[in-house]
């Protein structure tokens, strides 16, 4: 059970840090925070690929879940350049 409770204090820190980091820079845009978050649950959540496999199965789902998400973010930005 440690490693769990290892894996969500290093996310949350990292999504706080993130948090303050882009308050300090003064970002409004959502499209930003939304994508910093789902980079950086991406990149910790591949550095755990030791969990268990029904543990894996879950985070592969959540990471599947966050990359549409972020692929919606993409899409949108991509349209918006080309109008």
């Amino acid at each position: 059970m440690k490693i769990y409770n290892s894996y969500i204090l290093i996310i949350a820190t990292l999504l706080l840090l993130t948090t303050v980091i882009l308050v300090a820079l003064g970002q409004n845009s959502l499209d930003v925070y939304y994508t910093t978050y789902v980079i950086e649950a991406l990149i910790v959540t591949e550095l755990y690929v030791y969990f268990n496999a029904k543990a894996r199965h879950g985070l592969s789902l959540v990471s599947a879940i966050l990359f549409g998400g972020f692929l919606v973010i993409v899409s949108l930005q991509v349209i918006k350049i080309l109008v």
